[in-house]
This record gives C-alpha cells, sequence and structure tokens, in this order.
C-alpha cells in the first residue's frame, strides 16, 4: 500500500513537473527578447545590490558578532535533529492549547 501511494505520489511529481516546464517554455517563447534582456538586467541589477548589501553588512559587523554566529551556525548544524524535535513539539504544543481555548 505505501510503496503504491509512494508512486503515485512519484508519477503526479513528474507530471506536474512537465506541464510546468512546457508553460515555461510557452512563456518564454512567447516573449520578446527585449523583455527577457530587460528582465536578465533587472535580475543582475538586484543580485549585483544584494551582494553588495551583503558584503558591507558583514564588513560592518563586528569580529566577535561573527565568531558567535558561527559558533551558532556550526553547533545548529551539528544538533539538527534534536532541534527539529524540539521545534515540533512546540508547534505540537501550540496546536493543543490553541485548539483546546477555542473549546471554552
Amino acid at each position: 500500500m505505501k510503496q503504491r501511494t509512494v508512486e503515485k505520489a512519484s508519477l503526479i511529481a513528474d507530471q506536474v513537473r512537465e506541464t510546468a516546464e512546457q508553460a515555461a517554455r510557452l512563456v518564454r517563447d512567447d516573449t520578446p527578447d527585449s523583455v527577457l534582456d530587460k528582465t536578465a538586467q533587472a535580475a543582475t541589477q538586484v543580485w549585483d545590490g544584494a551582494t553588495r548589501a551583503g558584503q558591507y553588512a558583514a564588513d560592518m559587523t563586528p569580529d566577535p558578532l561573527l565568531e558567535r554566529a558561527d559558533q551558532a551556525a556550526r553547533a545548529t548544524r551539528g544538533n539538527r535533529t534534536p532541534l527539529l524535535v524540539a521545534g515540533a513539539a512546540i508547534i505540537t504544543l501550540v496546536l493543543v492549547r490553541r485548539s483546546r481555548a477555542r473549546r471554552r
């Protein structure tokens, strides 16, 4: 039963992916080249601006704060499972409390 469900979900996902690719191709084919060029230029400008802003923020951030952020990131990567379990438990607790409060 489970295997059949997984296969069916995979088939549906493939169909959705193919439909999305086909729609993207149609839109791309119907869009004038000038619009595509302007879109590419705008995307490049946004990317450059975001890169500059990120570099500025990194340059302006004090070194001790960067070190602490690096330590926190490493600790998070090393303990993903317990953090995910704790997050799921908190979400469950909030949802249970919310549903009980609505019944009153």
